[in-house]
């Protein structure tokens, strides 16, 4: 499903695109080759890429496969991905380790099976990491650049991923930061409100027109004042408004 030029939703539990406990699913086609930012969880992950085909790509120009965080949700079906197209796996430092091995407990698949987010035999694969990005990394993806900006908080080490095309920006947030500004603080290992204190900063003054975050509302035009909306609510004295996850097994 197109959203803008170049890029297309390929998966989404939200809106019925792929399995119910997906997160946003994105394609970017960057005249040199496809890539996918997150992989869902690991469940239906055939559905993924059948989408990808309807949307009239072909799965060998699939090379590059960017996730974010470790959280089953955009993790879990990273495996899968690889061994089915072969592409680069891309991880951000700290979530490459958990994702190639981490335990529930790192992941936060313990927390989140006590609170019926995921059933009790789900199973996270590991997968293997080809390349780790650190925080300010381009990647020169085709012929675009996208650009790493981790901020820690919802997770040990999540990433953002910031594209600009012809001077039009374009920040893939996934659970960092979410439209109407609310942010991805939780009650499990890695998530932070004293990352989050650290880290938000670097999403200020970045003139993001389009925001893609991991789950609910995305927008094209205006994405900073959404970014801007929860950098000053980490400069208030009160915990900011944080994100809840209506999941279907809860």
């Amino acid at each position: 499903m197109k959203v803008a030029r170049g890029i297309f939703m390929v998966g989404s539990g939200q809106i019925g695109l792929s399995n119910p406990m997906d997160c946003h699913v994105y394609l970017i086609d960057t005249g040199g080759g496809l890539a996918v930012i997150d992989a869902g969880v690991g469940i239906e992950t055939e559905g993924i890429l059948e989408n990808i085909r309807q949307d009239g790509f072909d799965l060998n120009d699939l090379r590059w496969l960017l996730i974010t965080h470790c959280h089953a949700d955009h993790a879990g079906g990273s495996w899968w991905i690889r061994r089915e197209i072969g592409c680069e796996v891309i991880a951000p430092k700290i979530e490459d380790a958990i994702l190639e091995k981490g335990t529930d407990g790192e992941l936060g698949l313990d927390v989140a099976k006590r609170s019926a987010i995921y059933p009790e035999d789900y199973v996270f694969h590991h997968c293997k990491v080809d390349r780790s990005v650190e925080d300010g990394e381009c990647l020169k993806l085709g012929g675009l650049k996208v650009f790493t900006i981790q901020v820690s908080g919802h997770s040990w080490g999540s990433a953002c991923y910031l594209l600009e095309l012809d001077g039009w920006r374009a920040l893939f947030s996934s659970d960092v930061v979410f439209y109407g500004g609310t942010i991805g603080l939780g009650n499990w290992p890695g998530s932070s409100l004293e990352g989050y204190r650290r880290d938000i900063g670097k999403l200020a003054n970045l003139g993001v027109k389009a925001l893609f975050p991991g789950h609910f509302l995305w927008t094209l035009r205006d994405g900073q004042r959404h970014l801007d909306i929860a950098v000053a609510n980490l400069q208030s004295a009160w915990v900011p408004p944080a994100w809840q996850h209506n999941h279907p097994h809860r």
